[in-house]
C-alpha cells in the first residue's frame, strides 16, 4: 500500500531527490516467500527510489548497460529500471538484491519537430520516433532546447499506445563509438533478419548470448551493432531473461496502457493486467489506452492481477511562485493569480532542480518562498490541491495552470483547480483563446463566446497562461487560454 504517507521517508527523498547513484538475476525473496518484482522510473535516491518504494541497497548487485561491475552511482533520475527483491509490510519500503538498467535505444538524432506549444518535440533515432518532453523528460549532458541533429543520445522510458518511445531520460553521448543499440522483442524473424521495435536487424555475424534456443520470434533481445540505411547490421545480440511474470511473484509495473479492452483485459509494457477489483488513484482515475500508470499486485497464470493501480500523469498542471513550505505535511503551495494551489508530495514524487546542481530539499523549497518557482504535474485530488508526480524548481518567469475546467463566467473569468481565474473582454488587450487542431496547429477562437461554446464543463482540459508584467496583461489577468487535447 504505497499510498500510506511516512512522512521520514518523504523527507529523506526529497532531500536526496537529485543525488546520482548509479540488474540482473531473478533470484527473489520476498513477502510470504514470492519475490518482489519492481519495473519503473528511479525518481529519487538516498537508497533507490522506484514506484514509492524506497529499496535499501547494501546488499544489492547493479547491472547497468552490461556492467555487472556497476553501483548505485551508475544511476541517474529518470531512469527506467528493475528491482529485484523485497518489500516490508508498510508497502513503502524494502531491500534489493539486484537492480538493472538498459537503455531503450542509443544512436544519432535526425528529423527534430516540436509542437505548437514549445513543450515537446518529436525526433527519429535509428527510424524511430521518440518523443522528449520539456517538463517530463530528464536530461544528462545536454538540454530539452540545445539537443540537435545528429547528437548521439541514449533513451529510457516506455512506448505508448502508438509504439512511439516517450523518453523519461536523455543522456548525450559525449564520445560516440558508432555503435547503436536497441532494445525490443524480435518480431518478422526470417533466417537471421528480424526487426525490434520496427527497427530492421540483420544478425548474420552477430554473437548471441543468453539466447538457449537462438532467435525466436516474441523474445526480448539488446542488440547491438552499426546502422546503414534502415539497418542495424548486429555484432551482438543478448537475450534479456528478466521477467515480470512468474506466478506468485509480488510486481509493480510502471508505464503507457496498451491494448486496452476493459479494465479487466489490458498490457503494460507488454505485461497483461487484469484490474477489476483495483483500488484506483485519483479514485476517479479513468483506464484508457495512453494512460500512464503504475499498477501493483499479484501475478497469477502470467496475469499481473492488481490490487492497487495510480496514475503517474494526470491532467493537472501549475507554474508558479512558492509562496509557503509545510514541511510537516509534506506539501507547499504556489500563487496563481493571488489565489493558492496546494502541491501534497508523496514517496513517488520526482523531483527536479534547475536552480542548483545540488539536491532539492524541502528546506529548499521552503528558502525559495516569494523567490523561486515550481513547475509541477500531478492529478487533481482534493480542492486546490495537486497530488504531484513531478516537482522542478525553476526560474520562473511567467504562471501557468491547466486542469479540468469547473465553471466560466461569461467574460469575467474561468475556474480551473477551483482557482478563480479573471480574463481580460476588452480590446486591445483581451484574453486569447485557442486550440490545436489533429495537426498538430494551433488554431484561434474569435472570442470568449467561440470558446464556451467549445468547452464543457467538468470534461474540458484548459490550460492558461498569465505572463510577467509588462509582457502581456496586468498579472493576475489570462493572456491567454487553451483547450488542451486529452
Amino acid at each position: 500500500m504505497k499510498k500510506l504517507f511516512i512522512k521520514s521517508i518523504l523527507t529523506t527523498v526529497i532531500t536526496a531527490g537529485l543525488v546520482s547513484c548509479g540488474g540482473g538475476s531473478n533470484d527473489l525473496a520476498g513477502i510470504g516467500g514470492s519475490g518482489y518484482v519492481s519495473d519503473g522510473t528511479v525518481t529519487g535516491f538516498g537508497s533507490v527510489y522506484v514506484n514509492g518504494v524506497k529499496f535499501e541497497t547494501n546488499s544489492a548487485t547493479f547491472e547497468v548497460e552490461d556492467n555487472t561491475s556497476a553501483n548505485q552511482s551508475f544511476l541517474r533520475i529518470g531512469m527506467v529500471v528493475q528491482v529485484s527483491g523485497s518489500i516490508n509490510p508498510d508497502g513503502i519500503t524494502g531491500s534489493a538484491t539486484n537492480i538493472h538498467y538498459s537503455d531503450d535505444i542509443e544512436g544519432p538524432v535526425t528529423s527534430i519537430n516540436e509542437n505548437a506549444d514549445l513543450t515537446e518535440k518529436t525526433l527519429s533515432i535509428l527510424g524511430k520516433t521518440v518523443v522528449i518532453h520539456s517538463a517530463d523528460t530528464v536530461f544528462e549532458g545536454t538540454t530539452y532546447a540545445s539537443l540537435a541533429d545528429n547528437d548521439v543520445i541514449e533513451v529510457s522510458g516506455y512506448y505508448d499506445e502508438t509504439n512511439v518511445l516517450q523518453a523519461s531520460y536523455v543522456e548525450l553521448k559525449s564520445a560516440p563509438t558508432g555503435i547503436v543499440e536497441i532494445s525490443g522483442p524480435i518480431n518478422n524473424l526470417s533466417g537471421s533478419n528480424f526487426t525490434v521495435q520496427g527497427v530492421n536487424v540483420n544478425a548474420t555475424s552477430a554473437v548471441l548470448s543468453d539466447l538457449e534456443n537462438g532467435l525466436q520470434n516474441g523474445i526480448t533481445v539488446e542488440v547491438k551493432g552499426t546502422y546503414s540505411g534502415t539497418t542495424i547490421n548486429a555484432t551482438e545480440i543478448e537475450g534479456d531473461n528478466r521477467e515480470l511474470s512468474d506466478d506468485g511473484s509480488e510486481v509493480s509495473v510502471e508505464g503507457y496502457i496498451t491494448n486496452y479492452v476493459s479494465d479487466s483485459d489490458f498490457k503494460i509494457n507488454g505485461q497483461q493486467i487484469n484490474a477489476f477489483g483495483a483500488t484506483k488513484t485519483p479514485n476517479l482515475l479513468v483506464l484508457k489506452n495512453g494512460a500512464k500508470v503504475e499498477a501493483e499486485g499479484t501475478v497469477t497464470n502470467g496475469i499481473l492481477i492488481a490490487t492497487e493501480i495510480e496514475s503517474r500523469s494526470g491532467d493537472a498542471e501549475v507554474t508558479a511562485l512558492i509562496n509557503f513550505a509545510d514541511i510537516a505535511n509534506n506539501r507547499f503551495t504556489v500563487s496563481v493569480a493571488g489565489q493558492s494551489v496546494t502541491v501534497q508530495l508523496t514517496t513517488a514524487t520526482l523531483f527536479e532542480d534547475e536552480i542548483t546542481s545540488n539536491p532539492l530539499s524541502i528546506n529548499e523549497i521552503f528558502a525559495s518562498v516569494g523567490v523561486h518557482y515550481a513547475e509541477v504535474r500531478g492529478f487533481e485530488s482534493a480542492s486546490n490541491t495537486i497530488t504531484a508526480t513531478r516537482v522542478k524548481r525553476i526560474v520562473g518567469e511567467k504562471t501557468e495552470l491547466q486542469g479540468i475546467l469547473r465553471s466560466q463566467i461569461l467574460d469575467t473569468s474561468i475556474t480551473v483547480l477551483d482557482v478563480v481565474f479573471p480574463v481580460l473582454a476588452a480590446a486591445p488587450e483581451e484574453t486569447e483563446y485557442s486550440y490545436e487542431d489533429i495537426n498538430g496547429n494551433e488554431q484561434a477562437f474569435a472570442d470568449h463566446n467561440a470558446f464556451i461554446a467549445a468547452t464543457t464543463d467538468d470534461q474540458s482540459v484548459v490550460s492558461i497562461e498569465d505572463k510577467a508584467a509588462g509582457s502581456g496583461n496586468a498579472v493576475g489577468i489570462a493572456d491567454s487560454v487553451e483547450i488542451e487535447i486529452p
